[in-house]
């Protein structure tokens, strides 16, 4: 087979013998060419591979510290809104009660004047027998003073209470950014 190829090479002309091998060597010299800028296409897609990994790896990193740092900021600013408005709940609810034990404290005394030694006023203490009055208060369809105070006070403390909630929902969407 050799023999052959070397009888049949004997038999080319000398220039087409040299324009042949040219062309051969253009054909090698771009196959390794190729092979070379395949080999440096890969190499360059695997290191920007690496690059980028690293960049997103730090870009990660630095997203979570800033989330981290914001939600700390957050907590805190709610924590000092949520502080104040317990406080100013329980200012409210003192005030309410002070008010009230007021309130009953001059219904006492009121009840006390009117009804001299022989009448029979309706009880305004908490807890006191009850009387005449109080019956009749009953029997109209009317309710006791301490009952009604008792409602009112626990009415009142309940909006203090819806009222302390929509400030703090209204503080807390002020504080949150968009």
């Amino acid at each position: 087979m050799i023999a052959t190829l070397i009888g049949l090479a004997r038999g080319i002309p000398r220039p087409v013998g040299l324009a042949l091998a040219v062309a051969l060597a253009v054909l090698a010299a771009c196959a390794w060419h190729d092979h070379r800028v395949t080999g440096a296409y890969r190499q360059g897609a695997a290191d920007q591979a690496v690059a980028d990994r690293t960049r997103v790896a730090a870009a990660a990193t630095a997203a979570a510290a800033a989330q981290q740092r914001l939600a700390a900021t957050l907590a805190a600013r709610q924590a000092r809104i949520s502080k104040g408005t317990d406080h100013a709940l329980v200012e409210k609810n003192t005030d309410l009660a002070e008010r009230y034990a007021d309130l009953r404290l001059r219904w006492a005394a009121d009840r006390a004047d009117r009804g001299g030694s022989g009448a029979d006023p309706a009880t305004a203490v908490p807890g006191a027998t009850g009387s005449a009055g109080d019956a009749a208060c009953a029997a109209a369809g009317w309710v006791s003073f301490d009952t009604a105070a008792a409602a009112a006070q626990a009415a009142d403390t309940a909006i203090a209470k819806d009222d302390a909630w929509i400030a703090w929902a209204a503080a807390q969407q002020a504080a949150w950014p968009d």
